[in-house]
């Protein structure tokens, strides 16, 4: 894999690990309102684990994201140069 196509997965996975890590975490905790509202009982526990997959998912994304920039060897530096 040639460097242009490293950086853009780089972006690519950072900018999706983020969103989905960030959507997740917003859904779990709407998921710990339902718990504790009127709703029934699988509805909180289905979005429950929904949220805990996209939480996940995330998570593996920035670890993706993350390797690519240790094989691009950017160590802090700007992904541009």
């Amino acid at each position: 894999m040639n460097k242009q196509q490293l950086k853009k997965r780089y972006w690519f996975f950072g900018g999706l690990g983020t969103g989905l890590l960030g959507f997740g975490l917003s859904a779990l905790v709407e998921s710990g309102f339902l718990k504790h509202s009127s709703a029934p009982e699988w509805q909180w526990i289905l979005a429950g684990t929904l949220s805990l997959m996209l939480v996940m998912a995330g998570v593996n994304f920035l670890f993706e994201s993350f390797r690519c920039k240790q094989k691009l060897g950017l160590d802090g530096a700007c992904p541009d140069e």
